[in-house]
């Protein structure tokens, strides 16, 4: 008994990509430690893209997204009849154009995170973190926000209909109904989706446990800027 003991101890220190991806779900903290201790990155975030890619094709190619986002871009009483044919040819690639934005702009958007957050954290508030295990934080809490393109595809694959030029998903929208698709509230309220929140919270704790910092302040300040962008999208919607 005494020497089974040490041989799964590095198993429960060293999990596997499965174990890693369902972790960040069920148990944040023990596999985020895990992965300060060892950042790796490729692998769990290749699956995201990929998983993320195809969720905004099926998203942006169902005939209800693209109606909706061609009533919405022709809604001024000036377009041209030529202008409209332009939109409704860019919209019927947008899909495509999106997949492969989210493959090659994915890692590069995570890296420009992670540069972010190691400026706040390590240069300026004296962290000790690297930029590779900054990196593989950001890109292991890529799995909860993935949920967020799986429930809008699903939503999408079952008939929801989307809110404006808003897709089916998570977000508050789905609260207020009753109020025009144009609305300051409605597109406010559309803008914040609450596996996103989950998102921040679960980044949160990864950076809690690099840094050895308060989960509740770090959260806190990312929730504030993320109401913050749903607010100034909201305005721009509203208005458009």
């Amino acid at each position: 008994m005494t020497e089974t003991a040490p041989a799964s101890a590095p198993s429960s220190a060293n999990p596997g990509l499965l174990a890693r991806i369902f972790g960040i779900l069920v148990s944040p903290k023990e596999t985020y430690a895990a992965v300060a201790a060892r950042p790796r990155w490729l692998g769990v975030m290749a699956i995201t893209l990929v998983i993320g890619a195809a969720c905004q094709y099926i998203i942006f190619s169902s005939p209800g997204m693209q109606d909706a986002m061609v009533d919405q871009a022709t809604r001024n009483p000036n377009v041209t009849d030529q202008q409209v044919e332009g939109i409704e040819r860019f919209i019927s690639i947008l899909p495509y154009v999106i997949s492969g934005a989210v493959l090659i702009l994915g890692p590069l958007f995570s890296a420009i995170i992670a540069g972010i957050l190691l400026l706040i954290f390590s240069t300026l508030m004296g962290g000790t973190a690297t930029f590779k295990q900054v990196f593989a934080v950001s890109a292991h809490s890529g799995v909860v926000s993935t949920l967020s393109g799986l429930v809008t595809a699903a939503l999408i694959l079952v008939g929801a209909k989307p809110t404006g030029a808003t897709p089916p998903g998570t977000n508050l929208g789905i609260f207020v109904p009753m109020l025009e698709e144009t609305s300051f509230i409605t597109n406010f309220l559309s803008s914040v989706d609450l596996i996103l929140v989950w998102w921040i919270l679960s980044l949160s704790i990864g950076l809690g446990v690099l840094y050895k910092r308060s989960t509740g302040g770090i959260a806190t300040s990312l929730i504030c800027l993320y109401v913050v962008f749903a607010l100034i999208v909201g305005f721009a919607r509203s208005g458009s």
